[in-house]
């Protein structure tokens, strides 16, 4: 009897073993079949057809960590395409390996790659804001990278980015307009701290402030704005009266109606080739929309935009009824079938003529920054030399960690061991 059981028991372990065994070579077999596969994957990022690029990216991205280490690697491929959409897929798969490779790309003489990055950082979110910050307060950092840092953090909005940018705007003059532009995207968290530094001794840094506080809309900002009103300097009387109209502007309700299919898509390159399809249609659509343009009409501007959409202005104060709005929309939709685009999108909004006195302001007010522009323009220039300098690219570590998936060898160990369970039992 004894010598029975030690039998099945021998069994059961020969059985496991050799599982294990078997188990052990289909997974390598796979691996080295998914890293054939990747590979491939990378390599479809130039390819002629759109589609083809779209579905290599999604399959890279449902296949997560696997796929990162390649994909960092391709970050450094001579071919831009290869370069944009592999920074786009990193920045779908949110693996934090990708930050510091993809800050390297924020400078690529390409800018369809570095908005890629700019992108894929954006989408990273959170843990990509230390690295950033530390860029941004690197005083002997490239003034070039920190322009691009900067609208990284604004697309981000995570309030630790907001004192060092205002520390920033007080310390370094050549970034003041990218920081006047991009703390305004910040949202309500920055309205605060820019009140406060309204009051700063440097008109510079007064002017982005009221340039922010505007461009944020937040009804905190009127007393404050109110009062630079006064300002000694008039730069920063002028960029306050500007805030408060922008408040004010914001408050309105504009839109009228929409229109048509909104459109979304997983890479640029089918949002390129959607905005040549929406010029198309904004080219056919021209001489049919003459009668309904001012003064004939109420339409004072049309066009398409980033939204991936087509606007359409309305006078301010016209009276249009939903029949004449759907004589205006059956124009681009005419227009967009005959390039094989149906229910185009279109959006209607009231707008009003640009005041004399508005554009008056702002040209006493570019005068006035006259010479802070002329500063900042040799910056540039010193800034774009140096980029062109700086052709070699270091070669991005592969760290790529080893990951097991679950396969069918381990559903045989598995199911075997559970037959040899039930043998065990049985005798």
């Amino acid at each position: 009897m004894r010598i029975e059981r030690l039998k099945t028991y021998l069994i059961f372990f020969t059985l496991v073993i050799l599982q294990l065994f078997i188990f052990s070579g289909v997974n390598v077999a796979s691996a080295a079949s998914d890293e054939q596969d990747i590979e491939i994957l990378i390599e479809n990022f130039n390819a002629q057809d759109v589609n083809v690029k779209a579905d290599s990216v999604k399959a890279l991205v449902e296949a997560g960590e696997t796929a990162v280490g390649p994909l960092i690697q391709a970050l450094d491929s001579k071919d831009p395409e290869i370069r944009e959409n592999a920074a786009i897929t990193l920045g779908k798969i949110k693996d934090e390996r990708a930050i510091d490779p993809l800050i390297k790309l924020l400078t690529d003489e390409e800018w369809e790659v570095e908005s890629a990055a700019t992108n894929a950082l954006v989408e990273i979110g959170k843990p990509a804001v230390e690295p950033l910050i530390k860029i941004l307060q690197d005083k002997n950092e490239d003034v070039f990278l920190q322009t691009k840092v900067i609208a990284v953090l604004a697309g981000i909005k995570d309030e630790r980015a907001i004192q060092p940018m205002i520390q920033a705007l007080k310390e370094k003059s050549e970034l003041d307009a990218d920081l006047g532009y991009n703390l305004g995207l910040m949202g309500e968290p920055a309205v605060e701290p820019l009140i406060q530094v309204l009051d700063d001794e440097d008109p510079r840094v007064r002017v982005r402030a009221a340039e922010a506080l505007g461009r944020i809309g937040d009804e905190r900002a009127i007393k404050p704005l109110t009062d630079a009103l006064n300002d000694k300097d008039e730069t920063v009387r002028t960029f306050a009266k500007m805030g408060l109209e922008s408040i004010e502007t914001q408050k309105k309700n504009t839109l009228i109606a929409t229109y048509g299919k909104e459109r979304e898509f997983y890479i640029e390159d089918q949002r390129r080739e959607w905005f040549d399809q929406l010029n198309k249609i904004c080219d056919l659509s021209r001489d049919p929309l003459e009668p309904y343009t001012y003064p004939q009409g109420p339409v004072i501007s049309s066009g398409w935009g980033i939204e991936n959409r087509i606007g359409v202005g309305i006078l301010e104060g016209s009276e249009v009824n939903n029949s004449t709005l759907d004589n205006i929309y059956n124009v681009f939709d005419r227009s967009g079938k005959e390039i094989g685009v149906n229910d185009v999108p279109v959006v209607f909004n009231y707008e009003g003529f640009v005041q004399d006195d508005l554009v008056i302001e702002q040209d006493t007010a570019e005068e006035n920054e006259e010479n802070r522009e002329s500063e900042e323009l040799n910056v540039s220039e010193e800034i774009n030399g140096a980029k062109e300098a700086n052709e070699t690219k270091e070669t991005a570590k592969d760290l790529q960690s080893p990951v097991s998936i679950p396969g069918p060898g381990m559903m045989f160990v598995l199911s075997e061991l559970l037959i040899s369970a039930l043998i065990v039992n049985r005798r």
